[in-house]
């Protein structure tokens, strides 16, 4: 699912059980798409919470970690991951997947 429509789908309190985001890179180097996504997700945050959704972002680039946060390398720039998802992400499995709650 595109970034907009996930977005949409949070505004309108229709977000699938699972489902699967392209499109997060984009967001990230777009301040305005950005502040809409975070602001979405935060607005929405008590209720996925008690749905518990499994929502994937399917991203292009490479994590990496500065101290305590993550930033997703794409286009040669660093974006940093607490713009969006706050504090709490967390690398699993091989280091392929970051997981936070909402």
């Amino acid at each position: 699912m595109p970034i907009e429509e996930f977005i949409e789908r949070l505004r309108n309190d229709d977000v699938p059980t699972e489902v699967s985001i392209v499109g997060l890179e984009e967001a990230l180097s777009d301040d305005d798409l950005r502040a809409e996504l975070a602001d979405a997700m935060d607005r929405r945050a008590n209720d996925l919470e008690y749905q518990n959704p499994t929502v994937q972002f399917v991203v292009e680039g490479s994590f990496h970690r500065q101290g305590k946060t993550y930033d997703l390398r794409y286009d040669d720039e660093l974006h940093s991951l607490q713009d969006v998802f706050g504090p709490q992400l967390e690398r699993k499995e091989s280091g392929d997947w970051l997981v936070t709650p909402f």
